[in-house]
């Protein structure tokens, strides 16, 4: 995943945020860090990513991770999603070669509303 993350559209053009967009995002990011007593470095501030998903609509979908280890069956990351941002849908199914990731979640500040199948 790139700090930009882009996406070839059916015209062949990538779609990404802008470099302000991204910029602004990280520091906003840091500051809800801050908020919830989460102590970062200045070399984890710039490691926070910005995703969107390939959809330029950041305000609505998308995230920003800090992410401290990333392996095959694990990850630990730092997620930072401003009011009414909605993660981008994903999965990480088991596959033949690969048992997939199973992911937890802990809200540090704030409100968060997790979506899963069934009632």
């Amino acid at each position: 995943m790139t700090a930009t993350t882009a996406v070839v559209t059916d015209k062949n053009r990538e779609k990404m945020i802008s470099r302000k967009q991204f910029d602004k995002a990280q520091k906003k990011a840091i500051e809800y860090f801050k908020k919830a007593g989460i102590v970062i470095t200045e070399e984890e501030k710039k490691r926070i990513e910005v995703v969107d998903a390939g959809l330029s609509d950041l305000k609505n979908t998308g995230l920003e991770i800090l992410t401290y280890v990333n392996t095959e069956r694990c990850a630990a990351k730092e997620l930072v999603l401003f009011p009414r941002q909605t993660c981008p849908e994903h999965r990480h199914p088991p596959q033949p070669d690969n048992p997939g990731k199973e992911e937890t979640f802990r809200c540090r500040f704030g409100e968060v509303y997790l979506y899963v199948p069934g009632e």
